[in-house]
């Protein structure tokens, strides 16, 4: 959506604006996978990394980035044969393919909570802007193939812990609840605007490993 375009244009700013303030601070790199479920989309797995600065010893901030990618065929069983050695043999037409994919970037502000010599506990927040890419194959006669586009502002609350694993890495995990929606405008609309909405809130589980600064 257009309106929502300042908002990333504003993170950008902001982040650009941390890597001065922060460029000679402590640093820390964090890969994560794991699991999402969003309402408006198929569950699967989630791909992710963040780069974050030290603040001090218990706040970090930083960028993240993720991504999600979901694929899904229609298929109908239209015959079954079977060999005379007995083997079974299914005759599958592909009606449909529908694949997602999620490409979210924000900022994150992590705060820890020492539990212990190598453990820690820590809440996490995040805010930014959500791109969804979306394509619908269809085949047979009168078969079509469409390309949709979805944006719109992210929000994310993680609550996990890390236990350190050697003298600059750390392993995580934590679960997540993720708030975002996007939409696209309606085009050739008459009157009042008319949009598209998906709802990609939903609640998930990462697991990682930091590496830097503790």
């Amino acid at each position: 959506m257009k309106k929502l375009h300042p908002v990333l244009i504003a993170l950008c700013l902001v982040l650009f604006a941390a890597t001065q303030i922060f460029a000679q601070a402590y640093s820390a790199t964090t890969l994560k996978v794991g699991y999402y479920n969003p309402k408006g989309a198929k569950a699967g797995f989630l791909f992710g990394g963040n780069y974050s600065w030290v603040v001090d010893e218990s706040v970090d901030i930083g960028i993240a980035v993720d991504y999600f990618r979901k694929n899904y065929t229609e298929e109908t069983t239209i015959a079954e044969s079977v060999s005379p050695g007995g083997t079974v043999e299914n005759e599958i037409r592909t009606e449909a393919e529908f694949t997602t994919n999620i490409l979210p970037i924000y900022g994150i502000l992590n705060v820890k909570f020492p539990a212990g010599r190598y453990l820690d506990y820590y809440l996490s927040g995040g805010l930014g802007y959500a791109m969804l890419f979306s394509t619908e194959q269809t085949f047979g006669e009168g078969g079509s193939k469409q390309n949709r586009f979805y944006s719109g502002f992210k929000w994310l609350a993680s609550a996990g812990f890390m236990y350190q694993v050697g003298s600059r890495s750390s392993f995580l995990a934590e679960v997540f609840y993720d708030g975002t929606k996007v939409s696209r405008d309606k085009k050739n609309e008459a009157g009042a605007p008319v949009r598209y909405e998906v709802n990609l809130s939903g609640l998930g589980f990462r697991v990682g490993i930091r590496m830097g600064f503790h």
